[in-house]
């Protein structure tokens, strides 16, 4: 394990509160080409369970239907800590989750339902009291991550060090 990841592992609340409070990350699926495929997704994390949205077609689905093993990324990046007076003396301040698992395909309508006023909930809160149409939720594939491995780790700043925000 590297000396930052031992040092500065965030706790399983800690982990939770990150995945509770963000609604965006990257999952990460094997392409047929060989090669990563790194996608910006919006999700839920919901009874531990982290859940997300798609089409019925395109290249993460495919990913997913041919090979199921993913990595799904959250970072909360709070700025830059200036650790010196040289222009190199500057690191990232932030938390974030490393989620080693499957994806697997929820076909239950009442957790696909559930799912998806979460989302809105999280994402468009002003839409979240409309009625989601059964036909929308049937048309709509909704994924869960079942994980294998979850890691969290962060950067905090040393006191007395300035931080510099991101606009």
């Amino acid at each position: 394990m590297q000396p930052a990841m031992r040092d500065n592992q965030l706790t399983k609340e800690e982990i939770d509160a990150l995945l509770g409070s963000e609604n965006e990350g990257v999952l990460s699926t094997n392409g047929e080409d060989g090669y990563p495929y790194g996608a910006p997704i919006n999700y839920v994390y919901m009874d531990g369970r982290i859940l997300f949205h798609g089409r019925k077609v395109g290249e993460k689905v495919g990913n997913i239907r041919r090979d199921p093993r993913a990595c799904f990324t959250v970072v909360d990046s709070q700025g830059f800590e200036i650790c010196g007076d040289e222009a190199n003396n500057v690191t990232t301040v932030y938390r974030s989750v490393v989620i080693r698992g499957k994806c697997r395909f929820v076909e239950d309508e009442a957790d696909k339902t559930q799912m998806l006023r979460a989302l809105v909930k999280a994402t468009v809160p002003e839409k979240a009291d409309q009625l989601l149409r059964p036909e929308i939720v049937k048309a709509a594939e909704v994924y869960e991550i079942v994980p294998e491995s979850v890691t969290g780790k962060y950067h905090r700043p040393k006191a007395g060090n300035p931080v510099v925000k991101k606009d």
